[in-house]
């Protein structure tokens, strides 16, 4: 019993190791060919293009929200709970599992509550991972570089900040054929760039600029009056 409670007795993680393991989330990095990760904020607006998107930035002023400007708001505030829920959980997880393992040390009789209920904390814990994995998917926003034909969309990291996914055309993969398909955890994607899964809107009608919504899926198999 006392080689089972070592076993699942809660790791605690300094507020210092976590911020590292947080700006990691964040930092510039290079995938295969051209493909980049950065923030935003570090690119000028001339090089990153004209927004291919129909949303409330590139209609009138006054105009109605979009489809996808109701699953953007929606993302948004996902990660907003996921953020809150998960700084608290940093604090209260092992304040509530020390509690736990001290009363089943008490008392043996509680021994399997107290390994149920913290499998359930450390799975509680890991939910904000998991919905960020799904959120980074789904871009807010798709902008072209017709000079450069460079294409950037615009994503959440786990802090709420913007970054950026820049790329070329050819480096689009259809979810369909990708290989990077068999090993991402939850296969939910409809193009790969690189080795990064992207819930990106086939819907042709969803986008401003059409000719770059042609260029941006080409690789990627499109069913006859998909919408």
């Amino acid at each position: 019993m006392s080689s089972l409670y070592a076993l699942l007795r809660p790791i605690r993680i300094s507020s210092s190791n976590f911020q590292k393991c947080v700006r990691s989330l964040g930092t510039t990095s290079k995938f295969s060919g051209n493909v980049e990760v950065l923030p935003l904020s570090k690119i000028d607006k001339d090089d990153l293009g004209h927004s291919i998107l129909i949303h409330k930035g590139t209609l009138p002023p006054g105009s109605q929200k979009t489809p996808h400007d109701v699953v953007a708001m929606g993302v948004k505030g996902a990660k907003i709970l996921s953020l809150s829920s998960s700084l608290a959980g940093v604090v209260m997880v092992p304040v509530l599992s020390s509690y736990l393992w001290e009363a089943a040390a008490e008392r043996p009789s509680m021994m399997m509550f107290a390994i149920v209920a913290n499998t359930f904390l450390v799975l509680l814990s890991f939910t904000p991972l998991l919905l960020h994995f799904l959120a980074k998917r789904f871009p807010i926003d798709i902008f072209y570089n017709n000079d450069k034909k460079v294409f950037t969309t615009v994503h959440y990291n786990f802090l709420m900040q913007k970054q950026a996914l820049r790329f070329s055309a050819s480096e689009v993969v259809d979810a369909a054929v990708a290989p990077e398909m068999k090993k991402v955890w939850i296969p939910l994607a409809t193009a790969f760039v690189g080795k990064r899964p992207l819930l990106i809107s086939l819907d042709r009608n969803a986008y401003l600029d059409k000719l770059a919504f042609d260029d941006l899926t080409k690789n990627v198999h499109i069913p006859p009056n998909h919408d």
